[in-house]
Protein backbone atom coordinates (compact mmCIF):
# COMPACT_ATOMS: atom_id res chain seq x y z
CA UNK A 1 0.00 0.00 0.00
CA UNK A 2 2.73 2.50 0.66
CA UNK A 3 4.70 1.78 -2.40
CA UNK A 4 1.47 1.96 -5.15
CA UNK A 5 0.86 5.65 -2.71
CA UNK A 6 4.57 7.00 -2.76
CA UNK A 7 4.15 6.04 -6.47
CA UNK A 8 0.43 8.07 -7.38
CA UNK A 9 1.70 10.80 -5.16
CA UNK A 10 5.85 11.71 -6.19
CA UNK A 11 4.83 12.18 -9.96
CA UNK A 12 2.90 15.07 -8.16
CA UNK A 13 5.68 16.50 -6.12
CA UNK A 14 7.97 16.21 -9.25
CA UNK A 15 5.54 18.25 -11.06
CA UNK A 16 5.75 21.11 -8.59
CA UNK A 17 9.30 20.71 -7.94
CA UNK A 18 9.74 20.89 -11.73
CA UNK A 19 7.39 24.37 -11.91
CA UNK A 20 9.27 25.39 -8.93
CA UNK A 21 12.67 25.52 -10.06
CA UNK A 22 11.32 26.72 -13.54
CA UNK A 23 10.42 29.96 -11.71
CA UNK A 24 13.54 30.06 -9.78
CA UNK A 25 15.81 29.89 -12.52
CA UNK A 26 13.81 32.22 -14.84
CA UNK A 27 13.48 29.65 -17.61
CA UNK A 28 9.71 30.74 -18.25
CA UNK A 29 8.16 34.04 -18.16
CA UNK A 30 6.59 35.70 -15.28
CA UNK A 31 3.10 35.22 -16.08
CA UNK A 32 3.36 31.65 -17.16
CA UNK A 33 1.20 30.15 -14.01
CA UNK A 34 -1.41 32.87 -15.37
CA UNK A 35 -1.50 30.80 -18.63
CA UNK A 36 -1.34 27.39 -17.68
CA UNK A 37 -3.73 28.07 -15.14
CA UNK A 38 -6.12 29.73 -18.29
CA UNK A 39 -5.20 26.67 -20.44
CA UNK A 40 -6.95 24.41 -17.82
CA UNK A 41 -9.44 26.33 -16.53
CA UNK A 42 -10.56 26.91 -20.35
CA UNK A 43 -9.57 24.29 -22.55
CA UNK A 44 -8.28 20.60 -21.16
CA UNK A 45 -10.26 20.47 -17.92
CA UNK A 46 -13.55 20.81 -19.81
CA UNK A 47 -12.43 18.03 -22.30
CA UNK A 48 -11.84 15.99 -19.95
CA UNK A 49 -15.42 16.25 -17.80
CA UNK A 50 -16.94 16.71 -21.27
CA UNK A 51 -15.15 12.95 -22.08
CA UNK A 52 -15.72 11.12 -18.53
CA UNK A 53 -19.55 12.41 -18.59
CA UNK A 54 -20.05 11.81 -22.56
CA UNK A 55 -18.51 8.23 -22.39
CA UNK A 56 -20.42 7.05 -19.49
CA UNK A 57 -23.94 5.36 -19.79
CA UNK A 58 -26.60 7.15 -18.57
CA UNK A 59 -27.47 4.70 -16.48
CA UNK A 60 -24.27 3.99 -14.46
CA UNK A 61 -24.17 8.04 -13.92
CA UNK A 62 -27.23 7.86 -11.93
CA UNK A 63 -26.33 5.72 -9.36
CA UNK A 64 -29.34 8.22 -7.08
CA UNK A 65 -28.54 6.63 -3.69
CA UNK A 66 -24.66 7.32 -3.97
CA UNK A 67 -24.73 10.54 -6.11
CA UNK A 68 -27.21 11.71 -3.30
CA UNK A 69 -25.10 10.96 0.01
CA UNK A 70 -21.94 11.81 -1.79
CA UNK A 71 -23.36 15.30 -3.20
CA UNK A 72 -24.88 15.67 0.46
CA UNK A 73 -21.55 15.39 2.00
CA UNK A 74 -20.00 17.27 -0.51
CA UNK A 75 -22.23 20.25 0.04
CA UNK A 76 -22.26 19.87 3.80
CA UNK A 77 -18.62 20.42 4.59
CA UNK A 78 -18.57 23.07 1.73
CA UNK A 79 -20.88 25.30 4.02
CA UNK A 80 -19.41 23.83 7.15
CA UNK A 81 -16.00 24.82 6.18
CA UNK A 82 -17.84 28.01 4.82
CA UNK A 83 -19.27 28.78 8.49
CA UNK A 84 -15.52 27.51 10.21
CA UNK A 85 -13.27 30.09 7.89
CA UNK A 86 -16.28 32.92 8.52
CA UNK A 87 -16.27 32.75 12.59
CA UNK A 88 -12.99 31.16 13.13
CA UNK A 89 -10.43 32.69 10.35
CA UNK A 90 -9.92 36.44 8.99
CA UNK A 91 -10.68 37.24 5.88
CA UNK A 92 -14.14 38.45 3.68
CA UNK A 93 -16.63 36.44 1.35
CA UNK A 94 -14.12 35.20 -1.24
CA UNK A 95 -11.44 34.17 1.15
CA UNK A 96 -14.24 31.81 3.20
CA UNK A 97 -15.27 30.68 -0.18
CA UNK A 98 -11.92 29.33 -0.98
CA UNK A 99 -10.90 27.78 1.84
CA UNK A 100 -14.55 25.99 1.42
CA UNK A 101 -13.70 24.82 -1.76
CA UNK A 102 -10.42 24.01 -0.23
CA UNK A 103 -11.71 21.44 2.13
CA UNK A 104 -14.26 20.29 -0.31
CA UNK A 105 -12.88 19.20 -3.62
CA UNK A 106 -11.04 15.91 -3.53
CA UNK A 107 -7.91 15.23 -5.84
CA UNK A 108 -10.13 12.22 -7.20
CA UNK A 109 -9.18 13.24 -10.89
CA UNK A 110 -5.09 12.56 -10.09
CA UNK A 111 -5.05 10.09 -7.46
CA UNK A 112 -8.97 8.18 -7.53
CA UNK A 113 -7.90 6.21 -10.33
CA UNK A 114 -4.55 4.26 -9.56
CA UNK A 115 -4.99 3.82 -5.83
CA UNK A 116 -8.70 3.11 -6.39
CA UNK A 117 -7.71 0.46 -8.96
CA UNK A 118 -5.04 -0.79 -6.40
CA UNK A 119 -6.79 -1.33 -3.52
CA UNK A 120 -10.12 -2.82 -5.42
CA UNK A 121 -7.97 -4.84 -7.95
CA UNK A 122 -9.34 -3.30 -10.83
CA UNK A 123 -13.13 -3.48 -10.10
CA UNK A 124 -15.59 -2.12 -12.81
CA UNK A 125 -17.62 -0.70 -9.21
CA UNK A 126 -14.70 0.92 -8.01
CA UNK A 127 -13.49 2.44 -11.64
CA UNK A 128 -17.75 3.86 -12.10
CA UNK A 129 -17.38 5.55 -8.71
CA UNK A 130 -14.32 7.25 -9.44
CA UNK A 131 -15.80 7.95 -12.24
CA UNK A 132 -18.79 10.16 -10.37
CA UNK A 133 -15.87 11.08 -8.22
CA UNK A 134 -14.27 13.11 -10.67
CA UNK A 135 -17.70 14.46 -11.89
CA UNK A 136 -19.57 15.18 -8.80
CA UNK A 137 -17.32 17.71 -7.44
CA UNK A 138 -18.53 19.97 -10.63
CA UNK A 139 -20.94 21.30 -7.69
CA UNK A 140 -18.12 22.97 -5.88
CA UNK A 141 -17.20 25.12 -9.04
CA UNK A 142 -20.48 26.22 -9.42
CA UNK A 143 -21.10 27.12 -6.08
CA UNK A 144 -17.69 28.87 -5.99
CA UNK A 145 -18.63 30.96 -9.62
CA UNK A 146 -22.11 31.83 -7.67
CA UNK A 147 -20.11 33.35 -4.54
CA UNK A 148 -17.67 35.24 -6.24
CA UNK A 149 -20.84 36.48 -8.76
CA UNK A 150 -22.86 37.22 -5.59
CA UNK A 151 -19.93 38.83 -3.89
CA UNK A 152 -19.06 41.42 -7.41
CA UNK A 153 -22.82 42.07 -7.74
CA UNK A 154 -24.06 45.58 -8.07
CA UNK A 155 -25.84 46.37 -5.07
CA UNK A 156 -27.80 48.12 -6.40
CA UNK A 157 -29.73 45.43 -8.79
CA UNK A 158 -32.56 43.83 -7.81
CA UNK A 159 -32.64 40.43 -6.56
CA UNK A 160 -34.02 38.85 -10.19
CA UNK A 161 -30.77 40.86 -11.83
CA UNK A 162 -28.40 39.32 -9.63
CA UNK A 163 -30.01 36.30 -10.00
CA UNK A 164 -29.63 36.23 -13.50
CA UNK A 165 -25.99 37.84 -13.26
CA UNK A 166 -25.01 34.49 -11.22
CA UNK A 167 -26.68 31.98 -14.07
CA UNK A 168 -25.11 34.26 -16.94
CA UNK A 169 -21.80 33.79 -14.56
CA UNK A 170 -22.29 29.88 -14.33
CA UNK A 171 -23.18 29.54 -18.23
CA UNK A 172 -19.76 31.54 -19.17
CA UNK A 173 -17.68 28.87 -16.68
CA UNK A 174 -16.73 26.01 -19.09
CA UNK A 175 -16.20 23.52 -16.27
CA UNK A 176 -19.82 23.76 -15.97
CA UNK A 177 -21.02 24.14 -19.45
CA UNK A 178 -18.65 20.88 -20.69
CA UNK A 179 -20.26 19.18 -17.72
CA UNK A 180 -24.01 19.30 -18.42
CA UNK A 181 -23.23 19.31 -22.10
CA UNK A 182 -21.63 15.87 -21.41
CA UNK A 183 -24.37 14.80 -19.26
CA UNK A 184 -26.81 15.78 -21.99
CA UNK A 185 -24.70 13.68 -24.66
CA UNK A 186 -25.16 10.58 -22.32
CA UNK A 187 -28.30 11.18 -21.82
CA UNK A 188 -29.19 11.16 -25.07
CA UNK A 189 -27.17 8.23 -25.70
CA UNK A 190 -24.79 9.63 -28.21
CA UNK A 191 -21.20 8.09 -29.08
CA UNK A 192 -18.18 9.83 -29.35
CA UNK A 193 -15.87 8.72 -32.39
CA UNK A 194 -13.27 6.90 -31.21
CA UNK A 195 -10.87 9.42 -32.41
CA UNK A 196 -12.71 11.84 -30.68
CA UNK A 197 -12.75 9.84 -27.46
CA UNK A 198 -8.95 9.08 -27.23
CA UNK A 199 -7.94 12.64 -28.22
CA UNK A 200 -10.26 14.51 -25.70
CA UNK A 201 -9.29 12.27 -22.93
CA UNK A 202 -5.56 12.92 -23.94
CA UNK A 203 -6.13 16.33 -24.30
CA UNK A 204 -7.91 16.33 -20.90
CA UNK A 205 -5.33 14.79 -18.95
CA UNK A 206 -3.00 17.61 -19.28
CA UNK A 207 -4.88 18.84 -16.58
CA UNK A 208 -2.99 17.34 -14.00
CA UNK A 209 0.81 18.43 -14.98
CA UNK A 210 -0.50 21.93 -16.14
CA UNK A 211 -2.40 22.51 -12.80
CA UNK A 212 0.91 21.45 -11.04
CA UNK A 213 3.29 23.01 -12.64
CA UNK A 214 1.53 26.24 -12.15
CA UNK A 215 1.23 25.27 -8.30
CA UNK A 216 5.08 25.10 -8.59
CA UNK A 217 5.26 28.53 -9.79
CA UNK A 218 2.84 30.25 -7.32
CA UNK A 219 4.37 28.29 -4.58
CA UNK A 220 8.30 29.92 -5.95
CA UNK A 221 6.58 33.51 -7.02
CA UNK A 222 4.96 34.00 -3.63
CA UNK A 223 6.08 33.47 -0.20
CA UNK A 224 3.75 30.83 1.18
CA UNK A 225 1.43 31.66 4.11
CA UNK A 226 2.56 29.23 6.92
CA UNK A 227 -0.56 30.19 9.35
CA UNK A 228 -0.67 27.01 10.25
CA UNK A 229 -4.15 27.68 11.87
CA UNK A 230 -5.55 28.32 8.11
CA UNK A 231 -4.04 25.54 6.70
CA UNK A 232 -4.56 22.99 9.35
CA UNK A 233 -8.39 23.77 9.81
CA UNK A 234 -8.56 23.11 6.31
CA UNK A 235 -6.58 20.00 6.09
CA UNK A 236 -8.78 18.73 9.20
CA UNK A 237 -12.09 19.57 7.21
CA UNK A 238 -10.51 17.65 4.27
CA UNK A 239 -8.80 15.04 5.38
CA UNK A 240 -11.06 13.93 8.52
CA UNK A 241 -14.15 15.68 8.75
CA UNK A 242 -15.13 15.29 4.71
CA UNK A 243 -14.81 11.50 4.90
CA UNK A 244 -16.61 11.07 8.36
CA UNK A 245 -19.72 13.13 6.71
CA UNK A 246 -19.40 11.23 3.91
CA UNK A 247 -20.03 8.38 5.90
CA UNK A 248 -22.83 9.48 7.65
CA UNK A 249 -24.30 10.50 4.44
CA UNK A 250 -23.88 7.56 2.38
CA UNK A 251 -25.22 5.26 5.43
CA UNK A 252 -28.47 7.54 5.20
CA UNK A 253 -29.33 7.42 1.82
CA UNK A 254 -28.83 3.59 1.99
CA UNK A 255 -25.27 2.75 0.08
CA UNK A 256 -23.67 -0.21 2.52
CA UNK A 257 -20.50 -2.52 2.06
CA UNK A 258 -17.82 -1.88 -0.19
CA UNK A 259 -19.70 1.06 -2.69
CA UNK A 260 -20.10 2.71 1.15
CA UNK A 261 -15.72 2.28 1.80
CA UNK A 262 -15.53 3.29 -1.97
CA UNK A 263 -17.17 6.66 -1.18
CA UNK A 264 -15.54 7.35 2.58
CA UNK A 265 -12.08 6.73 0.77
CA UNK A 266 -12.76 9.11 -2.70
CA UNK A 267 -13.49 12.06 -0.36
CA UNK A 268 -10.73 11.78 2.13
CA UNK A 269 -8.51 12.45 -1.00
CA UNK A 270 -6.08 15.49 -0.49
CA UNK A 271 -7.23 18.53 -1.40
CA UNK A 272 -7.64 19.42 -5.51
CA UNK A 273 -5.48 21.02 -7.88
CA UNK A 274 -8.04 22.72 -9.12
CA UNK A 275 -8.23 24.45 -5.97
CA UNK A 276 -5.28 26.80 -6.71
CA UNK A 277 -6.07 26.90 -10.53
CA UNK A 278 -9.60 28.31 -8.35
CA UNK A 279 -7.41 30.53 -6.82
CA UNK A 280 -5.42 31.36 -9.15
CA UNK A 281 -8.14 33.05 -11.68
CA UNK A 282 -10.23 34.64 -8.72
CA UNK A 283 -7.06 36.33 -7.25
CA UNK A 284 -8.05 35.13 -4.08
CA UNK A 285 -5.82 33.37 -1.37
CA UNK A 286 -3.21 31.97 -3.86
CA UNK A 287 -0.64 31.54 -1.58
CA UNK A 288 -2.80 29.89 1.24
CA UNK A 289 -4.76 27.23 -1.01
CA UNK A 290 -0.93 26.52 -2.65
CA UNK A 291 -0.06 26.00 0.84
CA UNK A 292 -2.69 23.69 1.77
CA UNK A 293 -2.65 21.75 -1.04
CA UNK A 294 0.85 20.82 -0.50
CA UNK A 295 0.53 19.81 2.93
CA UNK A 296 -2.81 17.86 2.37
CA UNK A 297 -0.31 15.19 0.29
CA UNK A 298 2.00 15.06 2.73
CA UNK A 299 -0.38 14.15 5.43
CA UNK A 300 -2.32 11.80 3.17
CA UNK A 301 -0.80 8.66 3.36
CA UNK A 302 -0.56 8.41 7.08
CA UNK A 303 -4.52 9.57 7.04
CA UNK A 304 -5.38 7.05 4.58
CA UNK A 305 -3.75 4.21 6.47
CA UNK A 306 -5.88 5.27 9.66
CA UNK A 307 -9.09 5.78 7.44
CA UNK A 308 -8.15 1.45 6.23
CA UNK A 309 -7.51 0.67 9.93
CA UNK A 310 -10.92 2.34 11.48
CA UNK A 311 -13.48 1.79 8.43
CA UNK A 312 -12.43 -2.05 9.09
CA UNK A 313 -12.90 -1.53 12.96
CA UNK A 314 -16.01 -0.51 12.06
CA UNK A 315 -16.96 -3.14 9.85
CA UNK A 316 -16.03 -2.62 6.50
CA UNK A 317 -13.11 -4.31 5.40
CA UNK A 318 -11.00 -4.01 2.09
CA UNK A 319 -11.43 -7.61 0.82
CA UNK A 320 -8.99 -7.30 -1.59
CA UNK A 321 -6.04 -5.73 0.27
Amino acid sequence: MLIIALSALTPLFLMILAGFVSYRRCILPENSAEILNGFVYYFTLPALLFNSLATTPFAEISKVNFIFGYMAALLGIYFVAFLVSKFFLQGKFPEHSMRACSASFPNSGYLGLPIMMYLFHGSKQALLLTTLGIILPIVIVILIVSSFALHHADSSLSRVRVVWQIVLSMAKTPMIGASFLGAAYSFLKLSLPDFMETGLHNFGMASVPCALFSVGLLLAKNKMEMNLVNIGLVNLLKLVVHPLLTAVCLFVFGVRGQMLLMGILLTGMPVAAISCVLAESNRTLEAETSASFLFSMVLYIPMLYLTLLLTDMAGLPLNHF
